[in-house]
């Protein structure tokens, strides 16, 4: 429950971003510095919560279940309804990518001619989710890496 829950941290912090952003309408946020921010964190959180699980992968799949979640709601409001929720779930399917929406949507930038036609915002929660997963398994795989060595 622990590793789920802890999947729901983008969610707070892109709601976070979304309220200062609407509060402060005439500055603009850091973006991709808080992108690389949080992916050291979510290291972080890979290294602490490696204990949790028996395994590194079932330990990183459970941890970015809601991830997942969030991006097939995506998918589904992308490409089956064409258009996005009008209320809190459309809104926290869109908030929930934000502290990785200008590294991923770099990404997207640079590799957009391996699948033309692939933008938007399911394209992006998908770079979003393979970096967290990437980071996270990093940081699970030196926690086990220290402990073999010590």
């Amino acid at each position: 429950m622990t590793l789920f829950l802890l999947g729901l941290v983008p969610f707070v912090v892109g709601f976070l971003m979304n309220s200062w952003i609407l509060q402060n309408q005439d500055s603009v946020l850091p973006f991709k510095l808080i992108g690389f921010i949080f992916l050291a964190f979510w290291v972080t959180v890979g290294f602490i919560s490696y204990k949790f699980e028996k395994t590194l992968i079932k330990s990183a799949v459970i941890a970015h279940l809601p991830a997942l979640l969030m991006l097939l709601f995506i998918m589904y409001q992308e490409i089956i309804l064409g258009q996005y929720w009008a209320n809190i779930f459309g809104t926290a399917t869109q908030i929930y990518y934000l502290p990785l929406i200008n590294i991923s949507a770099t990404i997207d930038g640079l590799f957009s001619f391996l699948i033309p036609g692939a933008n938007g915002l399911g394209t992006i929660g998908f770079i979003s989710i393979l970096l967290m997963f990437a980071t996270y398994y990093l940081g699970c795989f030196v926690r086990k890496s220290v402990q073999r060595s010590g």
